[in-house]
């Protein structure tokens, strides 16, 4: 009974070194790549050879937290990028709260605001609607707002580009007044017919603001006449 004991011991002890001999052959000239949860959860280590990659394993969890991605060093890995060396990678978490994003169009077309996560970067955003303006995109002040990681409650402000700017209209050109024009860049209730006397005047193209909905500054050297959309001018070639 105890040689039976005995040679039990051994046929397991041998097949132990064998299976470390095996592991330790198959994984020769080979780099680990470790994942580092911060969790209960456990992730096996791969194994892959040198200039080779390593594929991204399911997303872990973590109660009131949202996963985010794998970083190395701190910075999001990349897994197209070779694996030269043993690697270890870490989980990035975002905790799950939530901030409001809302939207001012600085038009009649008004956007609903959204809830996103905190420390999120924002994809597939809505576009403005003005009308005679073409959208270019959401401003936080005067940045435009791209790639951006949002941990407060936000108002992101439309930019528009006026659509009725003629592009081959430039400064300095030389114009006749023919239609309405206004008499203020601050378009609020002051577009006005251009009168006899303006209409038929020859004037040249001081400045384009394509921001505003009469984009053309348009005078002479006593002072502006007042500002025009294209329609409302042609250039004197």
């Amino acid at each position: 009974m105890e040689k039976k004991r005995i040679v039990i011991v051994l046929v397991f002890v041998l097949i132990f070194l064998l299976f470390i001999i095996f592991s330790f052959l198959y994984n020769k000239g080979k780099f680990s790549v470790s994942f580092e949860t911060g969790t209960s959860e456990v992730f096996l280590t791969k194994y892959v050879k040198k200039n080779d990659k390593v594929s991204a394993p399911s997303n872990p969890v973590k109660d009131g937290y949202i996963f985010k991605e794998w970083q190395l060093n701190g910075e999001k890995y990349d897994f197209n990028s070779e694996v030269k060396s043993d690697t270890i990678l870490t989980a990035k978490w975002i905790k799950e709260e939530y901030v409001t994003i809302s939207f001012d169009t600085l038009s009649s077309n008004k956007i609903e605001q959204i809830k996103v996560l905190k420390g999120d970067i924002v994809d597939n955003l809505p576009i403005a609607i003005k009308e005679n303006y073409e959208f270019i995109g959401w401003f936080i002040g005067d940045n435009k707002y791209e790639n951006t990681e949002i941990y407060d409650d936000t108002i992101l402000t439309a930019k528009y580009k006026n659509s009725d700017i003629d592009m081959t209209y430039k400064i300095g050109d030389k114009v006749l007044i023919i239609g309405k024009y206004s008499n203020s860049s601050n378009i609020t209730n002051k577009t006005y017919i251009g009168n006899k006397k303006a209409i038929g005047w020859e004037r040249v193209i001081l400045d384009i603001n394509e921001e505003n909905e009469y984009p053309y500054v348009v005078g002479n050297k006593t002072g502006i006449t007042g500002f025009f959309k294209a329609s409302s001018i042609k250039v004197i070639k």
